[in-house]
């Protein structure tokens, strides 16, 4: 069966101009790969250049009560744009939220122990922070509707030294040896509550509820144009939290069954996946098939819901199309433990940029 190694935390991700590749357990106090050596080819550019090649995203994850959704922010440096998707998992009604921000310092913080990151906009206002000292990550946001969209407002926090609590941080080339990207992935409890107003003032409140989140921090030396697709399962599974990420990506490794970022967490333990292949033969809002030659990953993913976003500013161009839907197949921990689901919530994505 599949192994990948779960190595002890390096000192850093770079070392003498070279990324240190590898899965590690846990995390670094900062999540930073600046500093490698010509990563763009042998002409020596300056760091500062190569530098601001590196783009950065921030996405939360969360399942809670009748919601299913997430919060992202990306960073390109010179301006940065958040997001915000969410789905009524009974009704399978969709809002989604966009605000795009200019120039500052850094959208996605390094700090991994204690940080901060905000869209500053009144109107469509996220704030998610993290303290580990204080064992919490919070979730602020305040959204202004429109005859669309109600305005949505909520408060999530999620418990580190709850026993649910798992991270791992990937670290693999992008997709040659001399480029790197670096992965956080972490799953955890989460409480937290939810507040709809429609135009006309009616008020739907969720109550202070128990639910699941999966936090994403990624920084890569990204190359002109990427793309690539991803599904997220998150959710209980026999009292316990359930929580995947599988992808495939332009920038994927050369050798990805050695360097991947593909992870299980399932009742506080982690399980490294192996690649995988992805397929929509019918279109991306008909079932997807995800499937590796390990017999560890054997799943469909059925869509319910979908929400389009393009942006074009500059020399930027993406387009992203997530999906709510379900989820019906199989997966294997690295005890051999089968877990068999049908009709298990979660989230896909198809996203190319250029940049």
């Amino acid at each position: 069966m599949y192994k990948r190694k779960i190595e002890k935390m390096p000192d850093s991700f770079v070392v003498n101009g070279k990324p240190v590749f590898g899965t590690f357990e846990g995390n670094l106090k900062r999540l930073d790969i600046r500093g490698v050596s010509r990563p763009y080819g042998n002409f020596p550019l300056p760091k500062f250049f190569t530098n601001l090649r590196i783009k950065s995203e921030l996405t939360f994850t969360f399942n809670i009560g009748d919601f299913i959704g997430f919060f992202s922010f990306f960073d390109a440096k010179i301006f940065g744009f958040s997001e915000v998707v969410f789905w009524n998992k009974k009704t399978n009604l969709k809002w989604t939220y966009h605000c795009v921000m200019g120039p500052r310092k850094r959208f996605v913080p390094h700090d991994m122990n204690h940080a901060t990151t905000s869209t500053y906009s009144k109107r469509r206002h996220v704030k998610i922070s993290w303290n580990r000292e204080r064992d919490a990550l919070t979730v602020a946001f305040s959204l202004k509707g429109d005859s669309v969209r109600p305005t949505a407002s909520g408060n999530l926090v999620a418990i580190f030294s709850n026993d649910q609590f798992k991270d791992l941080t990937c670290v693999k080339p992008a997709p040659t040896m001399s480029k790197c990207s670096a992965s956080y992935n972490a799953a955890l409890s989460l409480t937290g509550y939810v507040t709809l107003t429609s135009r006309d003032g009616t008020k739907h409140e969720m109550p202070v509820t128990d639910g699941f989140s999966f936090l994403d921090v990624t920084r890569i030396y990204m190359k002109f144009k990427s793309s690539g697709q991803f599904v997220l399962g998150l959710g209980e599974y026999k009292g316990k939290l359930l929580a995947f990420r599988i992808s495939t990506e332009s920038q994927d490794a050369v050798n990805p069954d050695k360097y991947n970022r593909n992870v299980l967490f399932y009742d506080g333990k982690v399980t490294p996946l192996p690649s995988v292949v992805v397929t929509h033969p019918n279109g991306i809002e008909n079932n997807w098939i995800i499937q590796d030659y390990e017999n560890m990953v054997d799943l469909c993913f059925s869509p319910v819901s979908r929400s389009t976003n393009r942006i074009s500013i500059l020399i930027l161009r993406s387009s992203r199309d997530s999906l709510y839907g379900t989820f019906e197949g199989t997966l294997m921990t690295d005890s051999e433990e089968k877990i068999s689901f049908k009709s298990f919530p979660g989230i896909a994505e198809r996203f190319q940029i250029r940049l």
